[in-house]
């Protein structure tokens, strides 16, 4: 390592770094001149709102006789957990050219980001990985999985029910704006991993460049219940539907609103087909609709997680019950503080968490076992039948099961 200078970059180093992420992920810009709507653009003429989002000092590079030869950095996210606010490193932008792979350079970048993280009181960790395999050797677990749906529009039957009360209307993104975020702020009190959203993270969600169109269901009483933001696309054939609508946010707060979205979206008579990458587990439309098949859902892992603090994570997720567990984290050579036993009682409102040494834990586990056991992806008793993680008494297994549950499945909709 001694070849290497490891760093965040400087403000003029910005458009090097991304360079490195536009060469890594296959994104070869095209010539000005040559480039057509939608098409990669160059690394000196990226977004506004990226300069904007990750800011120099949040950077972490690698540099080889003064050039970058692999990148990374976090986002400093506050994110929900089971009802309750933690903040996260929301870590993103890794990679590293070819010629300079497998000489430990993001074993040591990814290292440096978790205790740069446990330095600024950040106690979980969270990525979306291009190849989980490469995240799970330094200790981040499942943390989400993700639905996808892809459907033609025409087979979206509702089992049941009246249309939706109300009316779903086409705001610019000016006027939406207030009433999107009050109605995402309220989506996400309960939710399990959905991102609290800066005036940045808004500016992202809803650009100015390549916007994307905004519709909000209203009820009967005029109040907002739901929001959809999506792009359309595709050429118009005379041989029948051929246009492709992409969903990004789908937002609701009852089924008054998630109703009144889909009736919304189905009605695009020129679509044949409708896109959602970002459907939770628990996203109630296989249970409405007549043929769940035919929305063609398959699942992939979402947000992988780090428990970057064991004392402080267990401390600020919410819990639904009353209860108690002691935790043995088995090896962390990333995170050696973490390593010990470490108790959690909560009455359901409360929570305290501390060191227990000496004491017999109920559980043993590695980082990536408490990853997803705390975030609510897979129960004791599942990690446990996995050979995942270690009771001491399977009879505890049901109150354990109980102690990490979250009233809703583990998700995210924010790229980063």
């Amino acid at each position: 390592m001694d070849d290497f200078e490891f760093r965040p970059v400087v403000e003029d180093e910005l458009k090097e770094f991304r360079r490195v992420l536009h060469y890594v992920f296959a994104e070869t810009p095209q010539p000005a001149e040559e480039r057509r709507p939608g098409d990669n653009e160059p690394a000196d003429e990226a977004p506004e709102e990226l300069d904007a989002a990750l800011k120099p000092e949040w950077t972490l590079a690698a540099f080889h006789k003064g050039k970058i030869v692999a990148s990374s950095g976090g986002y400093p996210f506050r994110m929900r957990m089971n009802g309750r606010g933690v903040d996260a490193d929301g870590v993103t932008a890794v990679g590293t050219y070819p010629g300079f792979r497998r000489r430990g350079l993001v074993r040591r970048l990814i290292t440096d980001l978790l205790h740069r993280a446990h330095d600024n009181g950040q106690p979980a960790a969270i990525l979306w990985a291009s190849m989980g395999a490469i995240y799970q050797r330094f200790g981040y677990g499942r943390g989400s999985t993700q639905a996808r749906y892809r459907f033609d529009p025409r087979h979206f039957d509702f089992q049941f029910g009246e249309r939706a009360e109300g009316y779903t209307r086409l705001l610019d993104l000016e006027a939406a704006r207030p009433i999107v975020t009050g109605v995402y702020r309220r989506f996400i009190e309960e939710r399990n991993l959905m991102l609290h959203r800066s005036d940045v993270m808004w500016d992202i969600a809803l650009p100015k460049k390549k916007a994307p169109w905004c519709a909000v269901h209203f009820n009967a009483a005029d109040e907002p219940v739901g929001y959809v933001t999506y792009t359309t696309g595709g050429e118009l054939s005379m041989f029948g539907p051929s246009q492709q609508l992409t969903v990004q946010d789908f937002v609701w707060l009852d089924m008054t609103g998630y109703r009144g979205l889909w009736e919304f979206l189905v009605g695009h008579d020129l679509v044949g087909r409708i896109l959602w990458w970002r459907a939770s587990e628990d996203d109630p439309a296989p249970e409405l609709l007549l043929e769940p098949r035919l929305l063609e859902r398959t699942t992939y892992d979402g947000i992988w997680l780090r428990v970057v603090d064991v004392r402080a994570l267990l401390q600020q997720r919410g819990y639904d019950t009353a209860g108690a567990a002691t935790i043995e984290m088995t090896s962390d050579p990333e995170c050696p503080w973490n390593e010990g036993v470490w108790r959690i009682e909560s009455d359901g409102q409360e929570n305290e968490a501390r060191s227990a040494s000496g004491q017999t834990p109920d559980i043993r586990t590695d980082p990536r076992g408490l990853a997803s056991l705390v975030s609510g992806h897979t129960s004791a008793s599942e990690l446990t039948r996995y050979g995942r993680m270690e009771v001491t008494d399977t009879k505890k297994l049901p109150q354990l099961d109980a102690l990490f549950a979250t009233r809703h499945r583990p998700t995210c909709m924010n790229d980063f």
